[in-house]
């Protein structure tokens, strides 16, 4: 593997840190609607920003999430994607020994790995789960120590450290093995020349197979279905239902947003409009949440449903703005 290509790794700190040790991708900038999305999602946003890599250009996916009858789709950026943009290949790490043992022999290759965690021994999460509760999640490790018992670690919006009892609570034995993965190299990125048409292209084929129905008309039905109830239970509940339904949501289209206007700047097309609908959508979806946490404080519906009216309108603008820039008889794009 050529310098080039291998992921910059710092020496990691002995003391635990819930501050992040790089500034997060402006992706993740705190005056966003919503600074984090999911914990998969922004990992990779993190990732490609560790390595100098645009992380705009992946998001054209955005445009495939559905209503799932019971949650938004938990979105994902295609591996597929991240190898023809970034010359990243994203490979199963078999576990036949141990977690720690693995992990050490590919950080120190400069491959980070993928693995699902309980957020209770993420010090970044201090507040909500750490300490707390337990909580899946999914980290990226780029370095370990284990005679100091220390990690280095992404995680949501930054790249932090943990160790001590945090550190033995991530690598416990005897507990089911958990799902891994390692980010190795399988070429080069493409260059910033290259890198709008193929963004462009495979956001051409994710709108092939953007949902044939409105999600939010279907989240609207699934919802007005509900009895007060489903309203009527603890906080928890809300918080649960909210991060699978309307942050799912919001965070998706802010993102769709970004990589539009990133399009629109590196002139791959009029995207504006479309990027200016997706990111309205995002805000409504906030709003329509702040909705949602009212229903449950008053223990009603009634009245809630009909308030997902703006987002519907607004799904179908995103998309009508988006085909209008995608006709065929739009100017080709130009290398940035």
């Amino acid at each position: 593997m050529s310098a080039a290509l291998a992921l910059p790794i710092e020496a990691p700190r002995t003391e635990t840190s819930a501050a992040p040790r790089s500034a997060p991708h402006a992706l993740h900038a705190p005056d966003r609607t919503w600074p984090e999305t999911n914990c998969y999602v922004d990992l990779w946003i993190e990732l490609l920003h560790l390595r100098g890599l645009s992380p705009e250009a992946m998001l054209g996916f955005t445009l495939r999430q559905d209503f799932e009858g019971d949650q938004f789709t938990f979105f994902k950026p295609k591996a597929a994607d991240i190898e023809a943009l970034y010359g990243l290949e994203v490979l199963e790490l078999a576990l036949y020994e141990d977690l720690e043992s693995h992990s050490l022999i590919q950080a120190a290759r400069g491959f980070p790995v993928l693995v699902e965690v309980d957020a209770f021994f993420l010090p970044d999460t201090a507040g909500t789960t750490y300490g707390r509760e337990a909580s899946k999640t999914t980290i990226a490790i780029l370095a370990l120590d284990p005679e100091r018992r220390v990690l280095d670690y992404l995680h949501n919006a930054g790249r932090f450290t943990l160790d001590g009892a945090d550190y033995d609570g991530i690598f416990a034995r005897g507990r089911l093995l958990p799902y891994a993965e390692f980010v190795k190299p399988c070429g080069p990125p493409l260059s910033p020349a290259e890198l709008p048409g193929a963004a462009l292209a495979l956001l051409r084929r994710h709108r092939a197979h953007a949902p044939d129905r409105n999600p939010v008309t279907a989240f609207r039905e699934a919802l007005a279905g509900k009895a007060d109830a489903f309203v009527q239970r603890p906080l928890t509940a809300f918080h649960a239902y909210a991060f699978n339904t309307t942050r799912q949501l919001g965070a998706n289209f802010e993102l769709l947003g970004s990589h539009l206007a990133w399009l629109a700047e590196v002139g791959a097309g009029p995207f504006g409009e479309a990027a200016e609908a997706a990111t309205r959508l995002a805000q409504e979806a906030k709003a329509f949440q702040f909705q949602l946490a009212r229903a449950f404080a008053r223990g009603k519906l009634a009245g809630l449903p009909e308030r997902l009216s703006a987002a519907e309108a607004t799904y179908a603008a995103v998309f009508a703005a988006l085909d209008r820039a995608l006709a065929p008889d739009r100017e080709p794009v130009r290398s940035a």
